[in-house]
């Protein structure tokens, strides 16, 4: 990683060239890597090229390349384990690089933990200098600004106590202050925006707004809503690489599209556990065959969410069913359940006779399942009967135009009461389940 440079209207803040970083599962790798290194270093010959891998090693980081203006904001989102703080420490200079090049025109600072370098018996004004030294400014800079810095993180008297004394909230406060007021010209943020308490999470967020016009940002966030807001445009990470790079409601709609994966090896039985048992009667039912489809009753494997979800449901009957009743239980990926979908909801009733050819269709109002990927079982009974019960296809629902929160959105709108209905744009469209 090169040392920051001066800034140049006419240049990038942030160039990252081709760069990548390694790791090894096993320490003889790495011991066997290193002393490549310090071979090359001794006999002043450069860094070895990396040709082949170990075993035991793979790319964290690997060939990620691109530009950062002074202003912009770009985003990186991806799945756990996809390389984002990987990336981000190699820019803040916390760990080198094993590929690649990282070129800083001024002064950078990041927000990947606060409280790094901060002095535990030192009262927190002293730790002000600390970290601003430690950010290359002076001290006589810092006099400048430690009154603005102790009036932003609002900590009154209490900034003469000791940092050990400090909640982890103040200490919290008291860093993002010294960042916010010395305004490097790079800032790596890595989710530290979710600490702290509603009210001064809103002042940064302001602060930041105010530093946009002097420097530019690396946001790493899970917050899609943090990211489609704030960022000029995102970067995918999949398994290291750059997955895609666009504008963010692009990007965010591509990063729910990849797998989500599952956070514990316990959770797909404890998903199958919470979705219930299966079961199939061949001498009630044949032919079974069940999956979400368009409107003309083609399978498809995701919708977008403004688009109505239809679930398309075929067999043949072998006795006469009384009282038919479908059902389709909807969990999300984390096994949260959803809601349930019913023919009991609808009042839907069918008369089915043995040898009847059943093709049935559900269509449900677009706008309600949030985006991600959607879990869900179909039942059939025949009153209190099961005649079949087995997981339907997954399905995955693309990025909202607007933000979304939670597992459904429910369909509302606001009115002024003095003026009248609000000109909404973005209100749900909702069609009638029985048409």
């Amino acid at each position: 990683m090169s040392d920051p440079i001066a800034p140049d209207a006419t240049l990038p803040m942030l160039q990252v060239k081709s760069l990548g970083k390694l790791y090894s599962r096993r320490p003889k790798d790495m011991r066997k890597r290193m002393s490549k290194v310090a071979r090359n270093a001794f006999f002043n010959i450069g860094k070895p090229e990396i040709r082949e891998l170990y075993s035991g090693e793979f790319w964290a980081v690997k060939n990620v390349s691109f530009d950062l203006q002074r202003g912009e904001a770009i985003g990186v989102i991806g799945l756990n384990g996809s390389g984002k703080t990987s990336l981000l420490r190699i820019l803040a200079g916390q760990i080198l690089p094993d590929a690649g090049e990282v070129i800083i025109r001024g002064s950078s600072a990041a927000m990947i933990d606060l409280q790094a370098g901060f002095q535990q018996n030192a009262p927190g004004r002293e730790n002000i200098f600390l970290r601003a030294a430690a950010l290359g400014f002076r001290r006589k800079e810092t006099e400048l600004r430690v009154d603005e810095i102790i009036a932003f993180s609002e900590l009154g008297d209490a900034i003469d106590a000791p940092l050990a004394s400090y909640s982890s909230g103040m200490r919290m406060r008291l860093a993002f202050a010294i960042m916010a007021t010395v305004a490097p010209d790079v800032l790596l943020i890595d989710e530290v925006l979710a600490v702290g308490d509603f009210r001064f999470r809103q002042k940064c967020l302001a602060k930041m707004r105010e530093m946009r016009a002097r420097s530019a940002f690396v946001f790493v966030s899970h917050s899609m809503n943090d990211v489609s807001t704030f960022c000029d445009r995102v970067i995918v990470l999949h398994k290291g690489r750059v997955y895609f790079e666009g504008p963010p409601a692009e990007a965010i709609e591509v990063y729910e599209s990849l797998d989500q994966g599952i956070p514990t090896k316990d959770v797909p039985q404890q998903l199958a556990k919470a979705m219930g048992p299966v079961f199939e009667n061949p001498d009630a039912l044949a032919g079974v065959a069940h999956f979400w489809c368009d409107e003309k009753g083609n399978e498809v494997e995701e919708v977008k969410f403004s688009d109505p979800l239809r679930l398309r449901l075929k067999f043949r009957s072998l006795i006469d069913v009384r009282a038919l009743s479908i059902g389709i239980p909807v969990w999300s990926i984390n096994r949260h359940y959803v809601t349930g979908l019913s023919t009991q909801v609808t009042s839907d009733t069918f008369d089915i006779e043995a040898g009847d050819d059943v093709d049935i269709m559900l269509e449900v109002a677009p706008g309600f399942l949030n985006p991600g990927v959607v879990k869900s079982m179909l039942t059939v009974l025949d009153g209190p009967e099961f005649l079949y019960r087995q997981p339907n296809p997954d399905l995955v629902i693309r990025s909202a135009k607007h933000p979304t929160w939670g597992s459904i959105t429910v369909p509302h709108r606001f009115i002024r009461r003095d003026k009248g209905p609000a000109q909404s744009k973005g209100a749900p469209v909702v069609i009638p389940l029985n048409p």
